[in-house]
């Protein structure tokens, strides 16, 4: 399978993204020890943003997504 140019710009993008979304989740994950619950909120939306950008890029490049 030929990769495209914009195939291989996205790559390193996607990269970046999907370790966004660790660490987004490792933060979720303090937090909740420390109770602290309108700031897990809006980590959480943050998290599914990020979340929506990667299923959506790799939809378009790859005809899936790996974060189910």
């Amino acid at each position: 399978m030929k990769r495209t140019t914009d195939e291989k710009l996205m790559k390193p993008y996607l990269k970046k993204l999907l370790g966004e979304h660790r660490m987004l989740n490792r933060i979720i994950d303090n937090a909740k020890a420390f109770g602290r619950q309108n700031e897990i909120k809006q980590l959480k939306r943050a998290r599914l943003h990020v979340k929506d950008r990667i299923a959506a890029i790799q939809r378009h490049y790859y005809g899936r997504s790996a974060l189910g």
